[in-house]
């Protein structure tokens, strides 16, 4: 019986291990870079890097006030929203994307942002480059982040 449990034990550790991780489909042409239990990363071949970390939703707040307040911090930042947030939804989860421009020297930077919240997490996606390349990456985001399942 014994011999029994020890499998059990190791099968029963991964699969509680593997539900608590943040799990993302990457966008097409990313490569996923290494990532820990609370932090997703993956780069396109130009560099552009899309990150998803999660944080204690502390203090408590929904979707409508953290969105609120990202939008004030970063239009106090210089950044301009580029059109409408958009809502996403991923099964249960709903979750609302910004797209940001930045002028950065010659250049203008395009930065998303996206936020997922629950009553004990944020979840938070972003990616950010020059114009010419994020464009070229804008749908695959979009599309990778209906699939990130957050943290319990």
């Amino acid at each position: 019986m014994k011999r029994f449990l020890l499998p059990l034990a190791i099968v029963s550790l991964i699969f509680t291990v593997s539900c608590s991780r943040l799990s993302v489909t990457p966008p097409e042409g990313f490569a996923e870079l290494k990532e820990d239990r609370s932090t997703y990363r993956a780069v396109s071949p130009e560099g552009m890097l899309y990150r998803i970390r999660t944080v204690k939703n502390k203090p408590q707040k929904d979707l409508k006030f953290w969105s609120e307040a990202l939008e004030n911090h970063l239009a106090k930042e210089g950044y301009r929203l580029n059109g409408d947030p958009r809502p996403f939804q991923n099964g249960s989860w709903a979750g609302l994307s910004f797209e940001w421009v930045l002028p950065y020297g010659n250049d203008s930077y395009l930065y998303l942002t996206a936020l997922i919240v629950s009553d004990k997490t944020i979840t938070l996606a972003e990616a950010t480059a020059p114009y010419s390349v994020f464009i070229r990456y804008r749908q695959p985001l979009l599309d990778s982040l209906a699939s990130i399942q957050p943290l319990r």
